[in-house]
Parts: C-alpha cells; structure tokens; sequence
C-alpha cells in the first residue's frame, strides 16, 4: 500500500506515524507545503515571548528524525496544486525549484488544515501586518520585536482579535515590553466564552495596561510616520503602532478539496464520515479542514484544535490500514492562559444552545481554587449547562487562576463518559488545603444544579434582566456595606440575619427575586422563604458577581472613578506617599467578598488620619469595590497594583467617615472667599416620596420668606423630576434597565419606610389630601413658580441613562461646581 498524506503537522503527522506503526510495509510519503513538519504551533506566541527561549525545542520532528525513527519519506518545500481522482495521483510542485511532478496513491490522507483570515482590507499586505501560524510567522514577528530588521525594535503593537492566540500574543509581546492594544469585533474577549465569563479577563487585561478596543474592527492599514502603521477602525478611532499581528480566526484550507470535486460540509469544511473517509473511498481527510459532529450541538461543526484533530489523525490511520475504528464527536475543549489568569471551557456555550433553541438550565458558582486559609488562592468563576430533566452535562465554562484547568479536565471527562450534574456531587477529588477544598469546587457545582432537577432551588439569571424581576421585589440579602458599595437599582437590603422576622410582614403572593454575592446566602434565604408559604421566590445563579460581569457594571459607574491602576513588573509594594502616617501590612488573601472589605474596614478603624494600609487581596473583584469603598468611607485609594490573582491596595485614612476625599499630604482646605447671602442650597440625593415631600415643604418655605433658594438633585432625587411619558427613544442596555427600575415621576416615590408594596404611599397621599397638604407634583410646581431653581446633576444623568427631555419643564442642568458655587454664597445648605 502506498499512503500520500497532504499536511504534515498535527493531523497529518499523527495519521503517518500511526499508520507506519500498523503497517511495517507501507510506503508512506508527507508532502508538506511549508519549511517545518511536526512542529509546536501552540508555542509559538511563547517563543516571541521568550517564554520558550530556545526555537529548536519548537521543531519536535525533523524529516530526517521521522525517516530514521519511522522510516517515512516526508518532503517539506512541495506544495500540492491538484487531485487526480481517477488517475490517484497528486500533481506536486517543489517550491525551491520549481521543478512539478505527478505523485501517485493507493490511498490519500488530506490534513491541509487551516489557513489565517486576512480580511480584504486596504493596507492588509503592508510591511508589519502579521498574521501567526508558522515557525516563519513567528520569526518575522520576532524580528520586529527584536529589531533585528530595517528600524528600531517595535514598542507597540495593534493584535487583531481577542481570541485565544489573539490574547496570548498580547500577553507575550507585553512581556517583551511591548505596548499593546487589542480589537475584537465582538463586545467581549475570549468570543468562544459566555459573556458574564470573560469580563473578569478584560478587567485583567486592562489591569496590566493593555488597551481593548470592543465592539469594533479594523477597517484599513495605511503607511504612518517614521515608518509606523495606522490602524483605523470602524468606530473612527486610529492607532499608531509598530507592528500589526492579524488573530481574527481562520478558515479550512478546502481549495484541494473543492477543485477535486469532494463534498464539502454545511459549514464549508470537508465532510467526513464516522471514518474519516470523504466522499471518495480513497480519500480520508482529518484536522482543521473538516466537520465533525458536536458532543452537545446538532450537525457538523468546524472545530479547529490540536487535541481533536491528533484523534482524527490516529483514527483516519487505523480505517486506512484496515482496522474499523470511528471517531465520535468533539466537546471543543479549550483553555487559555491570560497573564496570571485561566479561562476555558467544553462542550456547548449559552449562546450556541440558545441559538440552537435547545432548553437547557445554567447554574453559577464561585469557589476559590483551594481551601480559603491556605495562600495563593482566588475566587474563581465556574458555569455549568445542562439537560432539564435527564441532567445531561451540555458545557461547562470557568474562569480564575489557581486550579482552573484540572476542574475543566474534569468536567469534560465527565461530558465525554455522559454522567450528569448529579454525578458530579460523588466525585472524590484530590483534597489537601494547598490544591483543593473538601467540597471541590466540581462537587459544588453539583450541588447547586442538582437542586435545580430536584425542584429545590428555583433560579433567575443575570441575561433575564431585567424582565425576571417585573412586578417582583428584589431582595438584596447581603450586609448593608456591601448594599452600599453596589446594588441592583430597586433593590431592598434585608441582611439575611434579618430576613425572617421581616419576611412575617411580606405578602406572601408577591414574586421576590433574592440575590447576594455569590448565590449561598440567598440561597439559604429561598430555603427559608419557600417553607415560610411565599409562592413565588427565585434566587439569581452566580449573584451580583455574575450579574455585574454579564452586563459589565461595576460599583465604580455609580459611586467612584476607577484610579488608575499601576502595574510594577516585580509587583512590589507602592513606596510610602510624602506625608504618610504608620503603614500596616494587611493579608487579605483567601477571602471572598466582602471579606477583604470588612477587614479593611476593621483596620482602618484603629489607624489615625494620614495612616495607610497596605492590604493584599486575592479577589480581583476588589479593583472594583476598593475604590467605592473609600469614597464612600472618605478615605483616599493611593494606588491599586496587580498581584497575582488580586491586588495590593494602598489605602490612606481620611479624617472622617464620609464626605469628599481629599489626600492629607495636601494640605488644608482654603477658606470660602464669598459672602453668606439670605440664600438656601438644597442637594436632594433620596428618591423617596416622604423625604422630597419635606425637601420642598422647606424649599417653599424658605421662599416664603424671601430667600433665594437652589435645589440640586442627584441620583435617586433626580427621580422626582422625571417626565411620567417621555418622549421614546433609543436607550443601551443598562439605560433601560434603570429606567425599568426607577420610579417614573414624583407621584411614582416609594416611601423610606412603611412602603408596603406601594400602599404606603398611596395611604400617606389620601392623608395628605385630606389635611389639605398639597401633593408634591403640586408642591414642585410651587417652587418654580416662586423661582426656586431646579438643577439635575449631569454626571447622574449619563450614568442612569436619563436625558433632559426625560425631565419636566425648567429643570437646568449643572455638576458638581454648579452646586458648590451656590453653597458657597449661601447661608444654609441641606442634604435630603
């Protein structure tokens, strides 16, 4: 038997060496295009790196070492230009000289894999525009990191696509001091991921200074000065860098194929049977080129990975010499290392079940990789897919650092020996504090989808919003600092020590959405709600940390800006700031919100004014509730440094418990030059009836009596002034979930206490009316007309999505400075 195998990488080797070792006699030639056959194109964004120093370790085989080890005639340089089906011959063409020959079978192996996508876009073939998936790719890229080419070494670089080669050559170039910034079309990273999976890996990303550029694509490459490229975009935005790496995905190299007259799959790739074979009997095909069918998805699908296509190699080989071997499906396992972050995932991801229309449950968690007192560990964020009724295992996702990728292991070894979710509680896992906990984070995941079947745990999902919480109240079971550094808007705090003794009041006939951080504790609340009588009651899967990753909210776009996050190479501690107090050392490693935040606040409380803390957190949510948590507590964020999982916060105690921030080392605040007029200044924050009721009862008052009087409403406030019909128009996502949310106009307020589900409010408006009270539509329409001014605080505006024809008439707009210039020429000022 003489064997032609076209491809001589993953597949194609694997399908010549097995085959060799099945059939001592067989003449097997490989005709490989390029200038290396069986070489590590997974490692090649390591080499650039210098994470693999030494190129050779690259090249596991040689033809010579694959002649004298398997006795296979392999030739590199010779490209195949065409298929002669009839004659069984292979029309070849060497590359070094040209010279063309006929090449003929007994049977034909193709393995052409997969070919980059270079976009037909202007500039695409200039100088500097790479694409990586060769050993020359690799080194032409090298080249210009090292500068060993015309110009100096390339200092920033522009990467084309956010998936896993695309993240890793970010990761690699940045180590070698490159500056990069990355575009992906999609609005996240890691597109083979669910959304709510990837935030926790651009938040990482960001956090090492790389630059993402989400939701847009390039459109051209043009010559910029000095010799440098300009990258623009769709979205307008152009780039000025020094080298281009193309990782927008690839496609089947099917030309072959389709010049043979092969039938090709619905998906374009090569199609297959469970053999291998095409649709000659002579010829099989394996790897990137073909379809194979989806462990969880119907049809075929094209799944280009080295591990399938290796299996697809040895079970072409087998069908080829004889044997009657089958390949099954492909789970589409994968993972990828991003700095000091793991993501992946197997099987099905949401997306594609639901475009699959395929009803499935999801259930969240998230464990840390080991036990919580042992260092070096993280929360990490794991999802679970699966079969309603049967608990058939469709996919699995997780995102964190330490112990992500044995967890991943083992659930796509679960996956692929089809155990359920209910399996997953009896697996005995390896256990010691330094890898694991008693209960793995793979048996957790169990036990929440397991209560999921058994009807013991009713789920709403972060994707659902805001439509899983209409006409229900949503109940935040977590501590009131944790309420205050974020909460979904509309949600009531009720810690969940307090939950039962205020549940005795609820109407036990209206929904109640329960969600806390993670999801046990308000589990732990619709256990005790779903056997006190309450009908209705859903609990959210992952809890805010899920829901703030899925629709990418974080406290800071509520309470704080995010400081600029520093990053050392060596990640040493910030040096001390002029002016500095004592500076306490505090390990905060291993715990989980809000632990790192209660310690911090624990700590503070000892320390006098101008103290620091230096606190090292394993929890990257942190980079997010640290700086709300100091403004809110007036103390100053220093600085925010990555840290292996986590950060090391450098916090500075103000002089007291709230109010602005302002750096100690600064000096004192100058005194007010203007003069005090009969003048009042009001910032209405509350959005609750009774409150704004009283803000206006004085507002009128003071008017009354002659003063001037300005009223500057923010936040919740800003509600009292909202038109009931606004005009319509085109909101994002987060816009119409805050409107959704927030009361529609002052005759629309809750009240702060006694709110009852809205009867509250309408009772105290009945009393109102008949103690001749004037309602507060009618009380804001006074003020104006005594010309009291209204204000409405931009800044809140832009974030809760509220426009000023969303506001009744006469409402101006101003900030901060608006506000504090009418302080300042007042002779009183009320906070409400």
């Amino acid at each position: 038997m003489k064997l032609v195998v076209v491809g001589g990488v993953a597949a194609g080797m694997s399908i010549a060496a097995r085959a060799r070792r099945l059939d001592e006699h067989a003449q097997i030639v490989v005709l490989e295009r390029g200038a290396h056959v069986s070489f590590a194109n997974c490692g090649l964004p390591y080499h650039v790196g210098e994470v693999i120093a030494d190129r050779s370790r690259l090249l596991l085989q040689t033809p010579q070492s694959l002649a004298e080890s398997l006795d296979l005639d392999v030739r590199t340089g010779v490209e195949v230009l065409a298929i002669d089906r009839e004659a069984k011959t292979v029309r070849a063409r060497d590359l070094a000289t040209g010279r063309e020959y006929d090449e003929p079978y007994d049977t034909l192996a193709l393995t052409p894999g997969a070919e980059p996508v270079r976009p037909p876009l202007p500039g695409i073939d200039l100088p500097g525009v790479h694409v990586l998936r060769r050993i020359g790719d690799m080194d032409r890229i090298k080249a210009d990191v090292d500068g060993v080419t015309d110009g100096p070494p390339a200092r920033h670089a522009v990467v084309i696509g956010a998936g896993y080669i695309g993240l890793e050559m970010a990761e690699n170039l940045h180590a070698r001091g490159v500056a990069v910034e990355v575009v992906e079309m999609t609005d996240q990273v890691l597109p083979a991921l669910d959304r709510e999976m990837t935030t926790t890996v651009e938040n990482h990303l960001r956090a090492h200074g790389v630059a993402l550029h989400l939701g847009t694509a390039a459109a051209a490459f043009t010559t910029g000065r000095e010799r440098r490229l300009r990258v623009e975009l769709k979205n307008h935005t152009v780039v000025e860098t020094d080298l281009v790496v193309l990782a927008a995905g690839v496609r089947p190299a099917t030309a072959l194929a389709v010049d043979a007259g092969l039938e090709l799959g619905p998906r374009g790739g090569i199609k297959v049977d469970a053999r291998l074979r095409t649709s000659d009997p002579s010829i099989y095909a394996a790897g990137d080129a073909v379809e194979v069918e989806h462990a969880a998805l119907p049809g075929t699908w094209l799944i280009p990975l080295a591990g399938p296509a290796n299996r697809q190699g040895r079970v072409a080989a087998d069908n080829i010499c004889g044997r009657d071997t089958t390949f099954s499906d492909v789970q589409a396992t994968s993972v990828v290392k991003v700095f000091d972050m793991v993501a992946g995932g197997t099987g099905a991801t949401e997306k594609q079940l639901r475009e699959a229309g395929i009803d499935h449950h999801v259930a969240h968690t998230h464990p840390h990789g080991h036990a919580g007192y042992y260092p070096g560990t993280s929360m990490m964020h794991l999802k679970v897919l699966f079969a309603p009724g049967t608990g058939q295992i469709l996919g699995a996702q997780i995102a964190g650092f330490d112990g992500v990728d044995k967890r991943l292991d083992v659930l796509a070894t679960a996956m692929r020996a089809g155990m359920t979710v209910t399996a997953l509680q009896d697996l005995e896992l390896a256990y010691a504090p330094p890898f694991g906990s008693a209960k793995d984070p793979v048996n957790m995941i169990g036990f929440v989808a397991s209560n999921v079947l058994a009807g013991d745990l009713q789920l709403w999902h972060a994707p659902d919003y805001p439509d899983a919480v209409d006409g229900a109240r949503i109940i935040d079971v977590r501590g009131p600092d944790e309420y205050d550094v974020w909460h979904i808007p509309g949600a009531e705090n009720v810690p969940l020590k307090d939950l039962r003794a205020a549940a005795e009041q609820w109407d036990r006939d209206t929904p109640i959405r329960l969600y806390c951080a993670v999801g046990f504790r308000s589990y732990l609340a619709y256990r005790s709600l779903v056997q006190r009588g309450f009908a209705d009651v859903r609990t959210l899967s992952g809890g805010s940390a899920t829901f703030r990753a899925h629709h990418h909210v974080t406290p800071s776009e509520l309470d704080a800006p995010t400081p600029a996050i520093s990053y050392a190479e060596n990640h040493a501690d910030p040096a001390p700031a002029e002016g500095a107090g004592t500076v306490v050392d505090l390990d905060c490693t291993g715990l989980a919100c809000p632990g790192p935040i209660m310690k911090l606040q624990q700590t503070v409380a000892g320390l006098a004014p101008g103290d620091e803390v230096v606190a090292h957190v394993s929890d990257p949510g942190f980079a997010l509730d640290a700086p709300a948590w100091a403004t809110r507590n007036g103390h100053t964020l220093v600085s925010l440094t990555p840290e292996g999982p986590g950060y090391a916060a450098r916090v500075r105690k103000g002089g007291g418990s709230g109010g602005p921030v302002r750096d100690v080392a600064a000096g004192p605040v100058p005194p007010a030059a203007a003069r005090l007029t009969d003048k009042k200044s009001f910032v209405v924050f509350s959005g609750d009836m009774d409150k704004v009721v009283a803000a206006f009862i004085l507002a009128n008052g003071a008017v009354a009596m002659g003063d001037e009087v300005s009223m500057f409403f923010t936040f919740w406030g800003l509600n009292s002034l909202r038109r009931q019909d606004p005009p319509r128009r085109k909101r994002p996502l987060m816009h119409r979930m805050f409107a959704m949310m927030m009361p529609s106009g002052a005759s629309r307020l809750p009240l702060s206490t006694m709110n009852m589900a809205g009867a509250g409010p309408a009772l105290i408006k009945s009393v109102m009316r008949k103690n001749n009270v004037a309602s507060l539509p009618a009380l804001i329409a006074s003020a104006q007309e005594g010309g009291v001014r209204l204000v409405g605080c931009t800044m809140t505006m832009e974030l809760l999505g509220i426009a000023q024809e969303d506001l009744i008439d006469g409402v101006e707009l101003g900030g901060v400075a608006t506000f504090l210039g009418e302080a300042n020429e007042s002779n009183g000022a009320f906070f409400i």
